[in-house]
């Protein structure tokens, strides 16, 4: 083993095994939080946390001096928003793929040029472009593990069947308002839920509180 690679082995071995996402309810239900080597994927439809759930783990990565990359094929991503959720935009990339097919190469690229967390978020539905052949996602995980990177794969509908080690399915429960007139929206509760997971029993459920960015 030669110095660089020495060094590499040593800065693995002293990462974390997961990349928390800050949200304690979804960390305890997903074994700590997004596993280093491992895809995991979160569904739900349009207002359903997804999008709030993929910032706080990119603000969690890249506030530890990690490199982050954000797939933004839904075109949702503004920097002004994610900076107030803590994102370290100096340490994120920003991809605006067209189609879900170019989406997927760009994680690909990007795992094996050593970004520590790459999530894919592919907006509402429908998707723009077609569905990629399962291999990908087979492809995809592949990857991670190879590399040793945390993947998320954020769709509005389940995507990457056996591939991922965890599914996580996401939907609103109901608003928090404070004070009488006016009433003022103070957060959002969200309902998560584990459909699948390699080491971990399924069936169980948290609830996530959002606070309104100002």
């Amino acid at each position: 083993m030669n110095a660089t690679e020495l060094i590499h082995a040593v800065a693995k071995q002293s990462r974390e095994e997961v990349v928390p996402t800050t949200l304690e309810p979804l960390d305890a239900l997903i074994g700590g939080g997004l596993r280093r080597g491992k895809m995991t994927e979160l569904t739900g439809r349009r207002s359903c946390g997804r999008f709030s759930i993929a910032m706080s783990a990119l603000a969690s990565s890249t506030s530890v001096g990690e490199a982050a990359a954000f797939i933004d094929l839904g075109d949702h991503f503004d920097p002004q928003i994610a900076e107030a959720c803590g994102v370290d935009l100096r340490r994120l990339l920003w991809v605006r793929p067209h189609t879900m097919k170019q989406a997927v190469m760009a994680v690909e690229m990007l795992t094996a040029t050593g970004f520590q967390l790459v999530v894919l978020d592919a907006g509402g539905h429908p998707i723009k472009g077609r569905r990629v052949h399962d291999a990908s996602w087979v492809r995809l995980a592949r990857s991670a593990e190879h590399h040793g990177a945390a993947m998320l794969i954020s769709t509005p509908y389940p995507l990457t069947g056996t591939a991922s080690e965890a599914v996580v399915n996401a939907w609103p429960m109901r608003a928090r308002w404070i004070g009488q007139h006016p009433r003022v929206l103070a957060a959002t509760l969200i309902n998560v839920s584990l459909q699948k997971h390699r080491h971990i029993r399924p069936g169980h459920e948290a609830v996530l509180s959002f606070r309104l960015v100002p």
